[in-house]
């Protein structure tokens, strides 16, 4: 399969009287844009699969697993949540909501489970929206807008960061997938 190269856009911040935000890596400039751009990549993608998740969780949730019910839950995820009227904002306030209407996570998880989603859709929009700064004599930033605007030092510490969320809610959404739960009373 082709892998096609186009041409990307990268500021360059200069510092006249102040030392830069970031820290350089020692790596090269080429390595270092590779891995933030696989890292975007990987970024986009994973909130794209957390939000598949999401809808499948709530399939679950809504007409359980048992084969009486695939009809009417493959019609809730193809023309109900998996339609672009619902932003990815919603469907995780759905789900969430789920979770705790029904009971099927504890306050504690399912407050960690929202902060985790909220990050990964800032982070989602960051990426898609935003853009690299690359700081003379430093780092590298990801400048975007989300209430204002805002910046992040893309660093070892950041992307590690960004994993274990993502993984914690993949896991989380993944654990009510795998262990059915009654279906709520009609």
């Amino acid at each position: 399969m082709k892998l096609i190269h186009l041409p990307k856009e990268i500021s360059i911040r200069h510092y006249v009287n102040e030392e830069p935000k970031t820290k350089a890596s020692g790596e090269s400039f080429s390595a270092e844009m590779e891995v933030i751009e696989k890292n975007r990549c990987e970024v986009l993608t994973a909130a794209i699969m957390m939000e598949d998740r999401m809808i499948e969780a709530s399939s679950y949730i809504l007409f359980g697993v048992d084969n009486e019910n695939v009809d009417q839950r493959q019609f809730f995820v193809d023309e109900v949540m998996a339609t672009s009227n619902f932003s990815y904002a919603f469907k995780r306030r759905v789900f969430t909501r789920m979770l705790e209407k029904f009971n099927i996570l504890g306050q504690a998880e399912i407050k960690k489970l929202r902060a985790g989603l909220n990050k990964i859709m800032e982070w989602r929009n960051a990426f898609a929206h935003g853009h690299v700064i690359h700081e003379k004599d430093g780092g590298f930033l990801l400048h975007y807008y989300s209430g204002g605007e805002k910046e992040i030092i893309l660093d070892d510490e950041y992307f590690g960061m960004v994993e274990l969320t993502i993984r914690e809610c993949l896991y989380a959404c993944n654990s009510v997938i795998q262990h059915p739960h009654p279906k709520p009373n009609k």
